[in-house]
């Protein structure tokens, strides 16, 4: 097997996200919502996605991975579980943020100022902003009025996205944001891909 293959592990929200990437091109990906399973279900859903495309796990030759911001243990999780494959097949690591995997999974998501959000504790969200595809600005915790004010300052027409977590904005509104099931695997390991050689 001399092509390269990156498989992508995002546990950082309540869905574990797998992609695969194979010399740049989108392969396959599966989103599932495994629960208190996630962490023994990932090596099986691991192997049927590499399998899927006639390929097996000592064929991955790089991983990425979502390093947060997020649910804890879906981050520690799913970090273990990249770190561990990457000693035993000598693969690279790529880390890629929860917030860019979530801008990836949105359409258009080069297009107009898009801002990704992550939700966070006591009203707050994680955030950052990208325009046409180019951050501008910084991931932080930020409240409701925070975000929007800085959006505001960067272009008047801009979308908030967002997993759809009903810990976001629990108890104050959610209007304006566009909403995912979850991100895309897919989007995420040709993410992994772009950043595979600035490791």
């Amino acid at each position: 097997m001399n092509s390269e293959v990156l498989l992508s592990i995002d546990c950082s929200n309540r869905w574990s996200c797998f992609g695969l990437a194979v010399d740049g091109r989108a392969a396959g990906e599966k989103n599932l919502d495994l629960g208190r399973a996630q962490a023994g279900a990932l090596p099986l859903v691991a192997e049927e996605l590499l399998a899927q495309a006639s390929l097996k796990i000592q064929d991955v030759t790089c991983l990425a991975v979502a390093i947060g911001p997020g649910y804890f243990t879906g981050i520690r999780i799913g970090m273990a579980y990249a770190a561990g494959l990457a000693f035993a097949l000598s693969a690279g690591v790529v880390p890629f943020s929860t917030l860019e995997g979530v801008l990836r999974s949105c359409p258009g998501w080069d297009r107009g100022l898009k801002v990704p959000l992550a939700a966070a504790s006591r009203e707050r969200v994680f955030s950052s902003a990208w325009r046409d595809g180019q951050p501008v600005l910084a991931e932080m915790e930020r409240g409701r009025e925070e975000v929007l004010a800085q959006a505001g300052a960067l272009s008047p027409d801009f979308e908030l996205w967002a997993v759809n977590d009903a810990r976001l904005f629990a108890n104050s509104s959610r209007e304006g944001v566009h909403f995912i099931d979850c991100p895309s695997g897919g989007a995420e390991a040709l993410l992994g891909w772009e950043r595979r050689n600035l490791r």
